[in-house]
């Protein structure tokens, strides 16, 4: 009976107009996370600029012409270096002694000409003392050093906060997008009286099972899409290798959406149930939607420290942990008994929100007319239902 409950969700709700259209919208986001992912590490080669030189720095237009890693710079003598900033013809003009900008510096552009002009500089005074062109590059030969960090930072960390935010988006909105399907799908059919036939021949806690299994599983079909698109953005990402966790962040992704689904599920459901009304569901769906928030504020403002106590803390709390533990485990080394510890408790929790919501929601089913407030509903959750003949 549940499966059959499940299979009339999928086919009334993935032909909606409201499913086809958050769908659209994904692939949209697919895209997005892709380009955004693929941009990040590597380049395609030195930036063009140009420079533009008068008065003594006539004589530089050799040396800054050699460009580097970075710059493929392109030199010319200026007569009117005004004219050529303004029209955008050169990116910086430099007389021997100053740099003339358009607008604000390129700091990139601003240090390439400061250390040619200074290695110039530098050569010169070595020949004046003596010194061969050998004798200088050994002079000035730099040091290899290399560089480690703690937090396994570096050029990877961009790669952390794309998938971080992503993975921590995804299950914000598409837990609140799923919930809000449950909850208007339950409230139209309580204001059509549709739910009536229903519970004539299923009892309300199958009910509740057989929409969370429908649901979801058109909402695993779109977490499907999005992990996707995150799959093949990280592949896309360019000499930079991404950190074994971060792979990681895909089956964590599923693992806590499901679980985040069925936890939430349930609530909205019992929010539905309490209203005849599409208007009063928006702001009866309030005590469901502030934990959710919560967990996405907290993760918006942890960026910079994504190991604080409130992050840390949040991941563990089943109201908050869809959001907060992918999103932590993307940013730092998240030991893999925390992660399980996490998801357990969530797992469990969903037992004990079954319990609740589904007695709040057997109990509102059947109201109509005003809304059931949230301490009615709390105080009555023992009772039944309207009795009628129903098939187990």
């Amino acid at each position: 009976m549940i499966w059959i409950i499940a299979r009339r969700e999928l086919a009334v709700r993935g032909r909606s107009k409201g499913f086809q259209i958050v769908t659209a919208l994904m692939f949209v986001a697919v895209l997005a996370v892709a380009v955004v992912m693929s941009l990040l590490g590597g380049d395609d080669g030195p930036r063009e600029v140009a420079i533009g030189v008068e008065g003594q720095a006539v004589a530089l237009v050799e040396p800054l012409s050699a460009g580097n890693d970075d710059l493929a710079p392109t030199v010319r003598v200026v007569d009117n270096d005004t004219d050529e900033l303004e029209s955008g013809a050169i990116d910086v003009a430099f007389d021997g002694s100053t740099l003339t900008w358009a607008d604000a510096p390129d700091t990139t552009l601003d240090d390439y000409v400061r250390t040619t002009v200074q290695q110039l500089a530098f050569t010169e005074r070595a020949r004046s003392l003596g010194l061969d062109t050998q004798d200088v590059a050994n002079l000035f030969e730099p040091m290899e050093i290399d560089e480690v960090r703690l937090d396994g930072g570096g050029d990877e960390s961009g790669v952390r906060l794309a998938a971080a935010a992503t993975a921590g988006f995804a299950n914000f909105i598409l837990i609140q997008v799923w919930g809000a399907f449950m909850m208007m799908g339950v409230t139209e059919e309580k204001s059509s009286k549709v739910i009536e036939v229903l519970l004539s021949h299923v009892r309300p806690a199958t009910l509740l099972a057989g929409k969370v299994l429908g649901l979801g599983l058109l909402a695993l079909g779109q977490m499907l899409i999005f992990a996707t698109g995150l799959v093949v953005g990280l592949a896309l990402v360019r000499d930079i290798a991404v950190p074994a966790d971060v792979w990681g962040i895909i089956p964590l992704l599923f693992a806590t959406f499901v679980l985040g689904f069925g936890f939430y599920a349930t609530a909205f459901a019992a929010v539905g149930s309490m209203v005849s009304r599409q208007e009063d569901a928006q702001t009866a769906q309030l005590p469901a939607v502030l934990p959710l928030l919560v967990g996405y504020f907290i993760a918006a403002a942890s960026f910079a420290e994504p190991d604080n106590l409130a992050v840390t803390i949040g991941s563990f709390v089943p109201f908050t942990s869809p959001v907060l533990l992918p999103f932590r485990t993307a940013l730092t080394d998240v030991p893999a008994w925390q992660v399980v510890l996490s998801l357990a408790i969530l797992a469990s929790s969903i037992v004990v929100m079954l319990q609740l919501a589904g007695r709040i929601y057997r109990y509102s089913l059947l109201r109509t007319g005003s809304r059931v407030t949230w301490g009615e509903a709390w105080r009555n959750r023992n009772q039944e239902p309207l009795s009628s003949t129903r098939l187990d």
